[in-house]
């Protein structure tokens, strides 16, 4: 089901709930599976993703108010990562920590603002990086509600 059909279900089910009395209060919000890759090139940017967000398959990602801090085993970066979907359909923004070292880097990320399609969106998850040539394949893996 593409986004716009889980959202048109979405309304329906809430003038439902309206209609009939219902709350909503007590049900579980639909969790549904993140998976990114973002080609983080060292020094370069914006960057390149591709991922299973319906309506936002591939994009760019530019970092904003990135700080990393270095130590003797690698380093700690913290900041946000704003992602832009080439089909227009809007965007999101993730607050990322994560530590890095010679293995590659883990941490964990939360969807701090979304517009577009995916206003009002919230999710969290966990990062993977592999090092490449060119600089690491970050991994984005959690869910979306």
């Amino acid at each position: 089901m593409d986004i716009r059909s889980r959202v048109t279900a979405g309304l329906i089910a809430g003038l439902v709930l309206g209609i009939t009395g219902a709350t909503a209060a007590g049900a579980a919000p639909v969790n549904y599976p993140v998976d990114v890759v973002v080609h983080t090139e060292i020094g370069g940017g914006p960057n390149d993703f591709e991922g299973n967000i319906d309506g936002c398959e591939t994009g760019t990602v530019l970092d904003v108010g990135p700080r990393a801090n270095f130590t003797p085993w690698g380093g700690v970066f913290r900041g946000l990562k704003e992602f832009t979907c080439d089909s227009g359909n809007g965007g999101f923004t993730v607050r990322l920590v994560a530590r890095f070292g010679e293995p590659g880097s883990t941490g964990s990320w939360t969807l701090v603002d979304a517009w577009g399609l995916y206003e009002g969106v919230k999710g969290s998850g966990k990062l993977t990086g592999t090092y490449t040539e060119l600089g690491i394949d970050d991994r984005y893996t959690g869910s979306a509600h």
